[in-house]
């Protein structure tokens, strides 16, 4: 079993299916006496869209806030932001932490 976490927008997380990098950018709530969903962007611009918190719990390994405060607003949004570059510090923090896993996530992919 695995432990439940509260993930937070900022957040870098691990995809492990993919060994890819991520970001929260989004958490939203699910229901009366659900714990929130989390929306996840990799770091090569795949929006991975929700997770339910069981999901999360199984799916993601977080490593700890980036410093990134966004507020969601569209995909569109959340695509022209990426493109800009607004997610690029938060990104090379999230490849540090996740370096200290493993040194194949230093890379910018």
């Amino acid at each position: 079993m695995t432990t439940p976490q509260n993930l937070t927008v900022g957040e870098a997380v691990l995809y492990p299916r993919e060994q890819a990098v991520g970001l929260i950018y989004e958490v939203y709530e699910r229901g009366p006496g659900q714990r929130p969903g989390v929306q996840v962007l990799l770091s090569d611009g795949r929006d991975l869209s929700g997770f339910s918190a069981e999901e999360a719990d199984a799916f993601l390994q977080p490593m700890g806030h980036t410093g990134l405060a966004y507020e969601f607003a569209h995909v569109g949004q959340l695509h022209a932001d990426y493109q800009r570059g607004r997610f690029a510090e938060a990104f090379a923090t999230a490849r540090l932490l996740a370096g200290f896993r493993h040194i194949r996530y230093l890379d910018p992919k």
